[in-house]
């Protein structure tokens, strides 16, 4: 029946069917509103699909092929600054920066310290003019930490600004080199990963301890925002943490070391590290104070948004999960790409469910390939079979 029922979509379908017995699972894409349609694939998608989603097809409400490709990410663009002068104030490092007179939007500001070893703080003041007023924008921990899995994080993040001239101190670095600048609009998109957040063990008043469980192994994170909120969202702190992963919750390995601030006027900058675990253990280490309370761990990683091709009939449907499913070629994908700042809605994809009509490949291996135990008892039993004649036979002659 279920060979019937996709011999019949085929026929339909036409030249551009899709085989549905080939996919374990389906699922149905939400879709709102006219324009291009694009999706985020979620963690049971990346777990079940094949390495580059190489197995993934979409259909439209006629059964037709959808054409997909990775929704062309905006180039990353990162501006150098013109260091106009660089030296000491007393125990701060400060400097001015000069950005140009071409106006950019950035937020974050990448310091260059050779300073290494050390925890401090660094304040951004703006103006349009080299000689000010200069407005404060913001105050964010940095700091080295050398040792197993050694972090350094010398990035300041401020609102969004357009001022030209930056003035920068820092107390812990011995100088500044120099200072790059980025946007949000001019780096690599991020996706917030779903994640549910456990207590873990050894939680003490020493320790805090969250496991952030994403659900399937191999997820990747690269960044990770700390912050508090409800009434603690004013409380003010600077403490070590330390992130560690792991894909059965049993043997974790560390990933990074970090510090996390907050103090009037200031937040802490994200940590970076690259994860591709089911398990983040973020392990807080409070020393004398008390516990955190109100803690929210953020996970982020760069976005594998998904194209479809426009001018097919919705609603659509996602087939994936197809062992013996070949890579597609698509001719929308080597078309130059399309507009790539396309608005990317959460929560577009339907719950995932396993196919009625997938039919399991049939098992090609030989006898010896699929009865590897028996194999091997059936030689181990042999060995003992030998050595005990070999056995009787001396004990004979003897």
């Amino acid at each position: 029946m279920k060979i019937f029922v996709a011999v019949a979509i085929a026929l339909l379908a036409g030249t551009s069917a899709v085989d549905a017995t080939k996919f374990r699972y389906e699922r149905a894409v939400r879709t709102s509103g006219p324009g291009p349609v694009a999706f985020e694939p979620d963690g049971s998608l990346l777990a079940h699909a094949k390495p580059g989603l190489a197995d993934l097809r979409v259909l439209d409400a006629d059964g037709e092929q959808v054409p997909w490709r990775p929704l062309p990410q905006v180039e990353e663009v990162i501006q150098p600054t013109r260091i106009l002068n660089s030296g000491r104030r007393g125990p701060r490092a400060v400097a001015l920066l000069d950005l140009g007179p071409q106006r950019t939007v950035y937020d974050r500001i990448e310091l260059e310290t050779p300073t290494t070893d050390f925890v401090g703080r660094v304040t951004v003041f703006g103006s349009d003019s080299r000689e000010g007023p200069f407005t404060r924008l913001s105050a964010t921990g940095i700091y080295d930490i050398e040792g197993a899995a050694s972090a350094r994080s010398t990035t300041a993040v401020v609102p969004p600004s357009d001022f030209r001239y930056l003035s920068v101190r820092a107390t812990g670095a011995k100088r500044i080199d120099g200072a790059t600048v980025s946007g949000a609009g001019n780096r690599q998109r991020l996706v917030r990963r779903g994640h549910a957040v456990i207590a873990g063990p050894g939680r003490s008043p020493r320790r805090s301890v969250f496991v952030l469980d994403f659900g399937f192994p191999e997820v990747p994170v690269t960044e990770l925002t700390f912050s508090l909120v409800g009434r603690a969202a004013a409380a003010t702190y600077d403490r070590p943490i330390r992130i560690e992963g792991s894909n059965d919750r049993t043997d974790f390995r560390l990933l990074t070391r970090a510090r996390v601030f907050r103090f009037p006027g200031s937040r802490s900058a994200p940590v970076s590290f690259r994860s591709g675990f089911r398990y983040l253990r973020v392990t807080i280490e409070n020393g004398d104070d008390p516990p955190l309370r109100g803690v929210r761990l953020d996970p982020f990683a760069p976005s594998e948004a998904i194209l479809l091709e426009p001018g097919h009939v919705q609603p659509f449907r996602l087939l994936y999960g197809g062992p013996e499913v070949l890579a597609p070629s698509y001719e929308f994908a080597r078309i130059p790409a399309p507009e790539p700042r396309t608005i990317v809605a959460p929560d577009q994809l339907g719950s995932e469910r396993l196919s009625d009509l997938f039919e399991p490949p049939a098992d090609s291996r030989s006898f010896v390939e699929r009865n590897p135990k028996l194999i091997q008892g059936t030689l181990a039993l042999a060995a003992f079979a030998l050595c005990l004649g070999g056995f009787l036979a001396l004990r004979r002659r003897t």
